[in-house]
């Protein structure tokens, strides 16, 4: 088990892990839009469900999901993509939070904006932090110990 997981670790660096594992975390909560009502949700994304169904936000957060997961395992500047997946809906769940707040659709939705707003700051930095890095892993170079 520990040689499985220092092989992904080598595999996906400190650029793939933040990829696949926020990729993760989206399929779970899209997951949770689409099979639970929760009702301050609802109220704060008001903005947007006017846009489209709730269900139909779950997909999004999963389709992105799926494409963070997917990004994670490509190399740095071929996965720019799956930082502007997996940004996406926390973007228009902030927007539409904020949004709440601000009309008075529904007041507390101010105090979510924050938490939304760190997830995508710490998304940006890590994708900025590592973009210059190349990375190789040893299923590329050839065998355990590489070249």
């Amino acid at each position: 088990m520990r040689a499985a997981s220092a092989r992904l670790w080598r595999h996906l660096g400190w650029r793939g892990i933040p990829l696949a594992g926020v990729g993760g975390c989206w399929i779970v909560y899209g997951t949770g839009l689409i099979v639970t009502t929760r009702a301050g949700v609802i109220a704060a994304t008001a903005p947007v469900t006017g846009l489209m169904c709730m269900e139909a936000w779950g997909a999004v957060w999963i389709a992105c999901g799926a494409l963070g997961l997917a990004a994670g395992a490509r190399r740095p500047g071929r996965d720019t993509w799956g930082f502007a997946a997996i940004t996406l809906p926390v973007t228009v769940w902030a927007l539409a939070y904020a949004a709440a707040a601000v009309t008075g659709g529904y007041a507390s939705a101010w105090a979510s904006v924050p938490i939304f707003a760190a997830v995508l700051l710490l998304t940006v930095v890590v994708a900025q932090v590592t973009g210059r890095r190349r990375r190789i892993c040893t299923c590329e170079r050839g065998g355990p110990g590489g070249r």
